[in-house]
C-alpha cells in the first residue's frame, strides 16, 4: 500500500529493525520536542505560557541541560522559576493564615490551608511538557498502526517479520487492540503479538545468557557474536530504549 503522510513515521520507525519500534518513535519524538523547547519555542509566546506553568521532568531538563545552548536552557528556567515562586508564595500566606487563626496549618479539607496551596506546586512538579508531547503523539500512532495492520498487508508482514515490542509498549498493544480491532482481528493480532513476543524474548534471553558465557575462560578466546550487546538488548526489551553513553 502506498505510504500515506500520517503512516510514513509508523513505517520509517519498524524498517530500523529496532528492539522496539514504538521506542523507536518515542525517541524521536523525545529529540524533536527536545531540540525544540530550547530553540524554536523561545519565540513561540503560546509554549512559553505553557512551559511556564508545566515545566519538565528530570529526564527531560537533564537532556536539554546536556544540549550546547545553555542560554536558552536559562530563558526557560527564569521564568519558569518565576511560576514556581508564586506558588510558593501562595503556600507561605496559607500557613500564615494558619497560624494567625491559630487552626491546623494543613487543615480537614485538602482544598483548604497548606494542604489545598502545596496541590497546586505538586502538579506543576509532577507535569512536563516534553512527556505530554509524546504521549499525545503516541496515541495517535498506535491508532494509525492498528489501522495499518487491518488495511495493509505489506506492513501486516513488516510487523510479524519485527524484533517485537519492548514489555511497556506490548502491553499498550494489547490494552488498545480491544478498542481499534474488531472481534475477529483483535483475537488473531492477539495471538500473532504474543507468539511473536514469545519468540524475542526468548530470542534476546540466549543471548544475554551467551553473553554470560563469554565470561568462562573456556570460552575467551572464541569470537563476540550477537551476544556482545546482549544485556543493552535486554534491558531495552525489557524496559524500553534507555540513552546511552555518547563516548
Amino acid at each position: 500500500m502506498k505510504d500515506r503522510i500520517y503512516t510514513i513515521p509508523v513505517n520509517e520507525a519498524f524498517d530500523k529493525h529496532s528492539e522496539c519500534p514504538l521506542c523507536t518513535l518515542a525517541k524521536k519524538l523525545e529529540d524533536e520536542a527536545v531540540e525544540y523547547a530550547i530553540g524554536a519555542a523561545m519565540m513561540e509566546p503560546d509554549y512559553r505560557v505553557l512551559s511556564n506553568e508545566k515545566g519538565y521532568c528530570n529526564k527531560h531538563f537533564g537532556l536539554m541541560y546536556k544540549k550546547p545552548n545553555k542560554l536558552s536552557l536559562a530563558l526557560v528556567l527564569e521564568t519558569h522559576l518565576d511560576e514556581l515562586k508564586s506558588e510558593l508564595k501562595t503556600i507561605k500566606d496559607a500557613a500564615g493564615i494558619a497560624m494567625t487563626e491559630k487552626t491546623s496549618i494543613f487543615c480537614r479539607k485538602k482544598n483548604d490551608g497548606v494542604f489545598g496551596a502545596l496541590s497546586l506546586m505538586k502538579s506543576t512538579l509532577s507535569s512536563c511538557v516534553v512527556c505530554e508531547k509524546i504521549h499525545s503523539t503516541m496515541e495517535r500512532y498506535v491508532r494509525v498502526l492498528f489501522w495499518m495492520w487491518e488495511n495493509d498487508d505489506e506492513f501486516k508482514m513488516k510487523m510479524k517479520m519485527s524484533k517485537g515490542f519492548c514489555l511497556e509498549h506490548f502491553v499498550v498493544l494489547l490494552e488498545n487492540a480491544k478498542i481499534h480491532l474488531g472481534s475477529k482481528k483483535y483475537k488473531e493480532f492477539c495471538v500473532m503479538l504474543c507468539e511473536k513476543e514469545e519468540n524475542e524474548l526468548n530470542r534476546v534471553a540466549q543471548d544475554v545468557h551467551n553473553f554470560t558465557l563469554k565470561f568462562d575462560y573456556r570460552n575467551h578466546s572464541s569470537e563476540w557474536g550477537n551476544e556482545k550487546d546482549g544485556p543493552l538488548r535486554g534491558v531495552e526489551k525489557i524496559a524500553g530504549y534507555i540513552i546511552k553513553d555518547s563516548k
